[in-house]
C-alpha cells in the first residue's frame, strides 16, 4: 500500500502468498474429484501436481479431510441452488423440509463421500467458516450459495443440523415441541446411513434409495 514501508508490507505480502498457496491446493483437489472422483486426492498426488512438498500441505490444512472439504463447495452451491428454484417461501414447513430433503438426496446419494466428508466429515462443523475462505481465494465463486432464499430451511448448516427447521415445523403444529431436537436428530442419522449405505453398496439405485428415504421422513414425522 502507497506511503507504507517494505517491513509494513510484508504482512500483507505473505497474506497474498499463502492464498496463492491455498488456492493451488484447492484446484488441484477440484481437479482430481472431477475427473477421477474423492478417492484420487491423496497428499502426494496434489503435491505431486501442485509441486510442493507433501508436508507443505499441512502448513495450509489441518489435514486431507479439510482440503476436500474445501474441494467440494462447489458440490455444495449445486444443491442449495437447485433448491432455491424448487422451494417458495410461502410453502408450508414440512413442504420445504421434505422437498430439501429430496433435492439433498437427489445430490448426496450420487457422490456419497464427498457429501459425507462436507456434513458429517471432522471438519463438517465449521463448514460456513470453510465457505467464507473459499470465497477469499475465489471471489465470487460461491456469490449466492449462502442465502438463496428466505425460505430455505437450515437443515443442510451443520452443527444446526436440522433443529431450526423441525423447530419449524414443530410451530406449525406437525409435531409435538418437545419432538423437535429429536425429530431433526432422526432425520440427520438417517441421512448419514444411507449416504453411508452408499459407498459401501454403490450400485444401489439412488432414486430408490431417495424414495426410501422419503417414506422414513414421513413415518418419523408421523410419529412424533
Amino acid at each position: 500500500m502507497k506511503g507504507q514501508t517494505r517491513e509494513e508490507r510484508k504482512p500483507a505480502r505473505r497474506e497474498c502468498k499463502r492464498q496463492r498457496t491455498m488456492a493451488l491446493f484447492v484446484q488441484a483437489a477440484e481437479q482430481l474429484i472431477r475427473t477421477e472422483g474423492p478417492s484420487a486426492v491423496t497428499i502426494r498426488r496434489i503435491a505431486g501436481s501442485t509441486g510442493y512438498s507433501s508436508a507443505a500441505l499441512y502448513s495450509y490444512f489441518a489435514d486431507l479431510e479439510e482440503l476436500v472439504l474445501y474441494a467440494s463447495l462447489q458440490y455444495r452451491r449445486a444443491c442449495l441452488e437447485e433448491a432455491a428454484r424448487e422451494i417458495a417461501p410461502d410453502m408450508s414447513a414440512l413442504e420445504q423440509y421434505r422437498r430439501f430433503c429430496e433435492i439433498f438426496n437427489r445430490h448426496a446419494l450420487r457422490a456419497p463421500e464427498i457429501y459425507l466428508n462436507m456434513y458429517f466429515g471432522r471438519h463438517s462443523g465449521r463448514i460456513e467458516a470453510v465457505m467464507d475462505a473459499y470465497c477469499r481465494l475465489f471471489p465470487g465463486a460461491l456469490t449466492g450459495s449462502a442465502e438463496l432464499s428466505p425460505g430455505l430451511p437450515a437443515w443442510d448448516c451443520q452443527p444446526d443440523g436440522g433443529r431450526s427447521a423441525a423447530r419449524r415445523l414443530a410451530e406449525e403444529g406437525y409435531i409435538h415441541p418437545e419432538n423437535a431436537d429429536t425429530v431433526a436428530e432422526l432425520l440427520l442419522r438417517t441421512q448419514e446411513s444411507f449416504l453411508h449405505g452408499m459407498t459401501v453398496d454403490p450400485q444401489q439405485d439412488a432414486e430408490a434409495q431417495n424414495a426410501a428415504f422419503l417414506a422414513l421422513f414421513d413415518r418419523i414425522i408421523e410419529a412424533f
